[in-house]
């Protein structure tokens, strides 16, 4: 015979304890229904198998750390611990309804973060329609400072998300590092005036070499490769003496860019070298944003498990116990000295070691 789990405790050790009737009104007359009672005997109490009674909190943990830290999917989950998988997704859902924000986070521990901020976005689909996850990530620690789910990258969504943590996280701000979209670049200027902002280099080549691939129709070819290069040496450099003779090599040479057709990528160019520099003033500022996509990576193990959003509530209660549950998850592969067998919220000064995430996660 096989056991059910108590609904109460969790507990396997339950028997069987008789069958109860109920009279329902049904489509064809009023009809007696009979169900299997079980008994648990170490909270001594009788229990309907499914029926609807709020299940033990030890549980919805073991439930929650099972789907995230082991990352199973709600089958696997429901097949440990005997309740149906629509059942798991309620109780995660529900955790995650009740689960602090960043704000929350940042006011209760106070983390110490380095001031050096990585953002970037990433595509979120909902129903079929996408969505962009706003995330900033603190350079020292890897630490998730904040994100947002916006329906588009516009100025009013990034000066918002930017806003929040100036304001109410109080994110101590001293570099910005961030790639190529437009409503960075803008926001970061007008909201963040004095922060030095890096521009990721890595994408700055990137685009160029893509524009020369796919795009290109002047036809000179040896001002095509020629530009390219230029544009890898002001990327790659080692120095800033490099990077202006690379860009000063180019505005002597804006007759042949214009006749070759690139005085436009030239301009471009010239707009995004102040913020292609901005590493050799400041030690701290990267030259790119890997770290963060190294971040956007670890999440997509779970979205991809996922396949898609049902709808925007469902979509932010996952993301909201997604992240807690990396902020409190200890690095075991990580490159940099001293990280392995610490989290992000550990290495920005907070001792993690007795903090159940799951517990610490749910608003009081």
């Amino acid at each position: 015979m096989r056991k059910k789990r108590c609904i109460f405790c969790a507990s396997l050790n339950t028997k069987r304890h008789g069958t109860r009737s109920k009279k329902r009104k049904t489509s064809f007359g009023k009809r007696i229904l009979s169900y299997q009672r079980w008994y648990c005997h170490d909270c001594k109490r009788t229990f309907r198998p499914g029926e609807d009674h709020p299940v033990n909190f030890s549980l919805q943990i073991k439930a929650c750390q099972l789907y995230y830290d082991s990352e199973a999917s709600y089958r696997a989950v429901s097949r440990q611990l005997e309740i149906a998988p629509y059942g798991i997704f309620k109780i995660i859902n529900a955790l995650a309804a009740n689960c602090k924000s960043t704000v929350d986070v940042a006011s209760e521990l106070k983390p110490r973060w380095s001031g050096y901020l990585f953002i970037d976005e990433k595509s979120i689909f909902i129903k079929s329609v996408e969505w962009f996850l706003l995330l900033a990530v603190d350079l020292h620690t890897q630490d998730i400072v904040h994100w947002e789910l916006v329906p588009k990258e516009d100025e009013i969504n990034v000066a918002w998300f930017l806003l929040v943590i100036k304001m109410l996280i109080r994110y101590p701000f001293k570099g910005v590092i961030s790639d190529l979209l437009p409503e960075f670049f803008g926001t970061v200027r007008w909201l963040l005036p004095g922060i030095a902002h890096q521009f990721c280099t890595y994408h700055a080549y990137r685009a160029t070499e893509f524009y020369l691939k796919y795009h290109y129709t002047g036809g000179d070819k040896l001002w095509a490769e020629r530009f390219l290069l230029i544009t890898r040496m002001i990327c790659r450099c080692k120095s800033l003496s490099t990077a202006f003779r690379a860009i000063k090599y180019l505005e002597r040479h804006q007759d042949e860019l214009r006749e070759a057709g690139l005085i436009k990528r030239m301009n471009i160019l010239r707009i995004r070298f102040p913020n292609l520099i901005k590493r050799f003033q400041d030690s701290n500022l990267r030259p790119d944003n890997n770290m963060v996509e190294n971040v956007i990576k670890q999440l997509n193990q779970k979205f991809k498990k996922v396949a898609g959003f049902e709808g925007y509530k469902t979509a932010c209660n996952s993301i909201k116990l997604l992240v807690m549950r990396y902020r409190f998850h200890t690095f075991s592969c990580s490159r940099i000295p001293g990280n392995n067998g610490k989290s992000p919220l550990g290495l920005a000064g907070i001792d993690t070691s007795k903090i159940n995430w799951v517990r610490f996660s749910q608003k009081h």
